[in-house]
């Protein structure tokens, strides 16, 4: 499978020659970096310096690393608070009302599997759009708000999808759609 890798400037792997002792020396500068941001968001909490939305929301960040189908390490964020932990120095916090859930997702050659951690809700409260290149997760409660926008490597057939929802975790499963390239035999020489 090729999956084209975004076009990121905070992207350590896109000039394509690297190694891991990179990513380890790299990766005390980016805690560091992200510490000093969490730190400059408590002190701005204490003294009363956030935005509105901010002062009646918890402030949920996270990422996990996982190693993609090329092989490239995948950093994903989640949670309400859009802080970019790779990004630039001195950038603001934005803390959004709605939580991006943990998610992961899985492909075979026929098949996408994606699994969202939705705790505390009801599987009622759960609205899934599926359009043939994207999935979106929304859900809006009283006390839970989540949203999360997924863009498909392939495009799936919509009215294959299935959702399970059990303990907290979604797990949703999509047919990706036949390939419009022309279908062949090998034939062998004799």
């Amino acid at each position: 499978m090729n999956r084209k890798r975004k076009d990121d400037a905070d992207d350590w792997f896109r000039k394509g020659e690297w190694s891991i002792e990179d990513i380890f020396s790299n990766l005390d500068t980016e805690f560091s970096k992200m510490r000093k941001q969490m730190d400059g968001l408590m002190r701005d909490a204490v003294d009363g310096n956030l935005p509105e939305n901010a002062k009646k929301n918890p402030f949920v960040f996270g990422f996990s690393v996982k190693a993609g189908p090329d092989g490239f390490p995948v950093f994903e964020d989640f949670g309400n608070t859009r802080m970019r932990p790779f990004g630039r120095q001195g950038e603001k916090p934005v803390v959004d009302t709605r939580r991006e859930p943990l998610t992961d997702i899985n492909e075979t050659d026929d098949q996408i599997a994606i699994t969202v951690e939705l705790p505390g809700v009801s599987k009622e409260d759960i609205d899934i759009n599926v359009i043939e290149d994207k999935v979106e997760v929304n859900v809006k409660t009283e006390s839970r708000k989540y949203f999360k926008s997924i863009d498909l490597s392939s495009p799936v057939e919509t009215d294959s999808s299935k959702a399970t929802y059990t303990n907290g975790i979604l797990d949703l499963v999509l047919t990706k759609k036949e390939s419009d390239e022309p279908k062949g035999t090998k034939v062998k020489v004799d």
